[in-house]
């Protein structure tokens, strides 16, 4: 099942979720001869495109309940999943080979935080869930921001009629033209819980895949000091270029060590310094709350910059109106889930080279700065 070592990284990315996860799983197995490994697969009740088993899957290699521990998740974002995961399976086949981990010490790579998104090239989970708005313990079912409100039928069409889409449209260009982009932005992904049926729905409880991963987490890092985790993300910024984020404050503990870990700064989205404006129920921050009082925690989302902001946003708004309202079958729904896999993994291999290289780099980073790691 491993492809050859081409040399190239554009070889990293895998065909398909499944595939993706196959590979993964013979990896581990292959390196147990270097490393201890310990699998522990949380799987999901939906099916993959192929009848396939979708599983949320840690794979540590090192220290079974490591004091010190790098993690890798991949696919919060569901289809964001192949860059993620590119980067996951160049760690397996160059890193984790010639990797030296001290007895207390460990590499984690987390497959698939989302694995419904990633096998049916969505951002969203099987019900519709944004995964990365859910991490909370309490949720408001009424929680929904004013602007959001104000565009809810451009945002959520229930039908794609082309001179309806224009007069959609012309709402939310006036809307931009009198508040900007960026409030704009706020709006359309901040993350709302009063629509299950509209973009950005955070949940009404935490889902299946928000329970496993903090369970993962609450047995495998439950006696660690340090953690440094790298959740990769896609779809926002310039072609190519990486931008790490964290949705920690600036006064946050956490957000210190990250700037220690990463040569280029992590910005704070909560702090106004990111590309990205400031989120609902984040992932790391979740992470944070789950982890041993008193452990050290830097944590950054490397978002790697694809298409134009509008062109990303009218792919997800597409596959939403898809999901509720058309046929995946027919030639309207094959059109937009090509807009999304464009969207958020570009067809062009020099974009992926430059993010596998980006994301090798981070990784060498981390790895310097973690306790009981040596290259």
């Amino acid at each position: 099942m491993t492809p050859p070592d081409s040399g190239d990284p554009a070889a990293c990315f895998q065909p398909s979720y499944r595939v993706s996860r196959e590979r993964l799983l013979e990896a581990a197995h292959a390196l147990s001869a270097r490393h201890p490994v310990l699998v522990d697969s949380r799987s999901i009740a939906p099916r993959g495109p192929e009848g396939e088993t979708l599983a949320l899957d840690w794979a540590c290699f090192g220290a079974r309940r490591p004091r010190h521990a790098l993690v890798l998740s991949s696919g919060t974002h569901g289809v964001e999943g192949y860059t993620g995961s590119a980067i996951q399976h160049h760690v397996l086949a160059n890193v984790l080979p010639r990797l030296a981990l001290a007895p207390d010490t460990a590499l984690v790579i987390q497959h698939a935080n989302n694995p419904y998104g990633f096998a049916w090239h969505r951002r969203v989970n099987e019900d519709n869930v944004d995964f990365n708005r859910n991490f909370r313990e309490r949720f408001d079912p009424t929680q929904c921001p004013a602007d959001y409100e104000a565009l809810y039928d451009c945002l959520n069409p229930t039908d794609l009629d082309a001179a309806r889409e224009t007069g959609r449209w012309a709402r939310i260009d006036a809307f931009i033209a009198e508040h900007g982009l960026r409030r704009f932005q706020q709006a359309a992904v901040e993350g709302q819980y009063r629509y299950p049926a509209g973009m950005q729905f955070g949940g009404h409880a935490q889902a299946a895949g928000t329970r496993h991963l903090l369970a993962l987490v609450r047995e495998h890092l439950r006696d660690a000091q340090t953690v440094i985790w790298l959740d990769f993300h896609t779809g926002l910024g310039d072609f190519g270029a990486c931008e790490l984020i964290t949705g920690a404050p600036i006064a946050d503990a956490g957000y210190a060590f990250s700037q220690q870990v990463w040569s280029d700064g992590v910005k704070s989205a909560a702090g106004g310094e990111s590309v990205s404006t400031p989120l609902n129920g984040l992932l790391d921050r979740g992470l944070a709350a789950a982890l041993p009082a008193g452990a050290r925690f830097a944590f950054a989302y490397p978002e790697y910059g694809t298409w134009e902001p509008m062109r990303v946003i009218r792919a997800m708004r597409a596959d939403n109106w898809l999901a509720h309202h058309g046929d995946r079958g027919d030639a309207t729904g094959r059109a937009i889930e090509t807009d999304m896999l464009e969207a958020f993994r570009p067809d062009s291999r020099d974009w992926e080279r430059r993010v596998v290289a980006s994301g090798a780099a981070l990784v060498a980073q981390a790895l310097a700065r973690l306790p009981g790691a040596k290259r």
